[in-house]
């Protein structure tokens, strides 16, 4: 019984890890010397070493084996006694490194699978490493240049730390002042999450590949932040199921931003469509490397309408008010003056680069249209080729825009032919959607579908959870019919304009050989509105106006509704006139009479001079 409850205690030590055996090693140790101690101390009698003489000779006997051979060989007891200390000291001592060594070991293997503590503070978090995770990275090493000491944590489960690290290191080699940390964990599972510093973070990012997977990540964040009282940090997460979006604001508890990608993706496809090069318009406002939103306090900007304050800013532009109380006014009413404690919400290049000027900066009054005309909607008819779950939503933005009686053409291959039904218990007022079935990746079909004049919109289907080599596979098909497209327009004279959606950004690159005019890449667009709002919790609902019908939207409009063409107009005047139709001028178009080449300018510099032809066009925020 007693030998069963020393071995059941020892299981117990035993199992308590590495400090628990050198504990009980240490404890064994000291107490053979004690032991040894007091037996020098008796056997060597009134003339022999005391119990403190003993006890050191002991101790050095266990530390150091060698000592042996300097004691008095004439005294065998002594002898034997040191022998029996010596060897007990080398079995100790031996083990002792054996366990250190291991537990050393086992350390080095934790750190790099990525389990340490991350010691940050106002540090970006990002969980999962689905598609779009470089353009994520690359996007807040642009914006965290200017700033001299800034972090960002990675964590996921998919890969070693050691994999990852590799990966981040081949692919930004040069991370400016960012500092990236990786770390590996389950992005849902809580104590695997505590590693990321939740108490310190300034915001997180979810970057899951599935719907099931985000809602558990947002779970697992909002306890977090909760639990360490953390109210400064925010979640921002993308769903793709638009159902699901409640679901994921209600597990937010008002700590999660929560965007729709069909939602988003929709309303950008339906606007590039209508606008060509506005696809480079929505990259160059979304990302951190050009002109972005920047929301800043410019307390001299009190009692000045917006009209006013675009006169002020030379290399920046005002489109709007954040009001004390959080309220945001896009394009607000041409009358309205910013208050004391209102920001500004500011097109610029980057933040603290806006300033204003002393006085209000003169403009060409009879560059100035008097009389401003708006363009009607019109008829429209258009060519959408494949099927995306984005569809519906497409349709219903497209109608918001056009006159009644416009027609689009929905071609499917057999393998979508099942998506027929859906689209046709589709409602909408001014549409009309005619689906019809052929092989969209043979010359053949393609032709049977064009006109002379063409507006085609080229889809693809981002699946949820699909990886890499199914985008591929995706996009080599769209690259097919896009290269068809070309040679009907070389070939046989069909002008075209043409708007495709890709699934990789590699693969954009590839297809400009095709000359399309605008492309959109899914997952490289909602990366880079997410990195946005990630560094501005306010920047979604600017984004959300943008991109709703109601309410303030981009438009490119001829510049000859504006102002007279054909002479050099300073970007000061051009924005007066669009104030004066209480529209704000972000930027214009240029086409290129021969070639038709396109060229887009966004936040231009106030000063400077533009040739405007008939063919140009201003770029605008307005109400329609």
């Amino acid at each position: 019984m007693k030998k069963n409850r020393f071995t059941y205690w020892f299981d117990n030590q035993m199992s308590k890890g590495t400090i628990a055996l050198i504990r009980i090693l240490t404890i064994a140790s000291f107490g053979a010397v004690v032991i040894m101690g007091i037996i020098i101390a008796i056997a060597g009698g009134s003339k022999g070493p005391g119990f403190g003489e003993g006890l050191w000779l002991s101790l050095i006997h266990v530390l150091d084996p060698g000592t042996v051979c300097g004691d008095d060989l004439s005294n065998v007891p002594f002898i034997l006694g040191m022998l029996f200390v010596t060897f007990l000291g080398i079995f100790i001592f031996s083990t002792l490194t054996g366990i250190i060594c291991n537990a050393i070991d086992e350390k080095v293997q934790e750190l790099r699978k990525g389990k340490s503590i991350v010691v940050e503070e106002g540090h970006v978090i990002i969980l999962g490493t689905a598609g779009g995770l470089f353009t994520m990275v690359s996007e807040l090493i642009e914006c965290n240049a200017n700033h001299k000491r800034e972090a960002l944590v990675i964590m996921d489960d998919k890969e070693d730390k050691d994999v990852m690290d590799d990966m981040i290191n081949d692919r930004f080699p040069d991370k400016k002042t960012t500092r990236i940390i990786c770390r590996c964990g389950n992005i849902a599972d809580v104590n695997d999450l505590k590693v990321c510093s939740f108490d310190t973070c300034k915001s997180v990012i979810i970057n899951a590949d599935n719907d099931a997977r985000t809602l558990k990540s947002i779970l697992a964040v909002t306890k977090l932040l909760k639990e360490y009282h953390n109210d400064n940090a925010y979640i921002t997460a993308v769903i793709r199921n638009e159902e699901n979006k409640e679901a994921a604001e209600v597990a937010g508890e008002g700590y999660a931003e929560i965007l729709s990608f069909n939602d988003i993706m929709s309303r950008i496809i339906a606007h590039t469509g209508r606008n060509a090069g506005l696809s480079v318009v929505y990259t160059e406002i979304f990302d951190a490397d050009g002109s972005e939103f920047y929301i800043e306090e410019h307390p001299e900007a009190a009692g000045r309408t917006l009209s006013e304050l675009n006169r002020l800013f030379p290399v920046s532009t005002v489109i709007g008010f954040v009001k004390a109380d959080g309220a945001i006014l896009l394009n607000p009413e041409p009358d309205l003056k910013a208050e004391k404690d209102d920001r500004l919400i500011l097109l610029a290049e980057d933040d603290g680069e806006s300033h204003m000027d002393a006085s209000p900066h003169g403009i060409n009054e009879d560059h100035i249209l008097k009389e401003y005309y708006k363009e009607p909607a019109e008829k429209k008819d258009m060519l959408i080729l494949g099927y995306s779950s984005k569809i519906k939503y497409i349709l219903e933005e497209e109608d918001n825009y056009v006159a009644s009686g416009s027609r689009i053409t929905v071609a499917l291959p057999e393998s979508q032919a099942l998506c027929r039904e859906e689209i046709d218990n589709i409602k909408l007022k001014n549409i009309s959607v005619e689906v019809v079935e052929c092989d969209i990746y043979s010359r053949s079909g393609l032709e049977s579908l064009l006109k002379e004049e063409n507006t085609i919109l080229v889809l693809a289907d981002n699946e949820e959870g699909m990886d890499d080599e199914t985008a591929e596979k995706k996009d080599a098909k769209i690259l097919l019919i896009l290269l068809q497209l070309k040679y009907f327009s070389e070939t046989r004279g069909y002008r075209m304009t043409v708007t495709s959606e890709m699934l990789k950004t590699e693969n954009q690159e590839l297809a400009e050989i095709a000359e399309v005019n605008d492309f959109v890449v899914s997952s490289n667009i909602t990366s880079l509105v997410v990195t946005q709002i990630c560094q501005e919790r306010k920047l979604k609902a600017i984004f959300e106006e943008l991109l709703r019908a109601e309410g303030s939207d981009i438009y490119v409009r001829p510049a000859g509704c504006y102002i007279r063409t054909g002479e050099k107009t300073d970007i000061y005047t051009a924005c007066e006139a669009a104030a004066r139709q209480r529209e704000v001028l972000i930027g214009y178009r240029k086409t290129d009479k021969e070639t038709g080449e396109i060229e887009i300018v966004t936040n231009p510099p106030k000063s400077s001079e533009v040739l405007f032809e008939e063919q140009d066009a201003f770029v605008v925020i307005a109400v329609d």
